[in-house]
């Protein structure tokens, strides 16, 4: 792992539950990229990578979801997450 990378999420305990934030700039930023990339070369051949999951909103996926992302996903969960990603977070899609 880069020992430059920092995680950035705040976690702050709100009554009886915990309130995570996190700066997603950089996630937005690089979705931006590779959907840019994209247009410029042909990345459709083979296995595409098709958005960039923050920390936080892996925690929120498996919070409200039941999915935990990192570990035991099958393949109907990655079309939940993938259907979740679309339609509330579609600036994290690459294409």
């Amino acid at each position: 792992m880069d020992n430059n990378y920092t995680f950035d999420m705040q976690v702050k305990n709100v009554e009886d539950r915990f309130e995570i934030t996190q700066d997603v700039t950089s996630h937005l930023d690089w979705a931006k990229e590779q959907r840019d990339r994209s247009k410029h070369a042909r990345l459709d051949r083979g296995f595409r990578p098709y958005c960039n999951i923050p920390d936080s909103l892996s925690l929120e996926i498996m919070t409200k979801y039941g999915i935990n992302i990192h570990d035991g996903c099958d393949k109907d969960d990655l079309k939940k997450v993938k259907q979740i990603i679309k339609q509330s977070y579609p600036a994290l899609m690459y294409h």
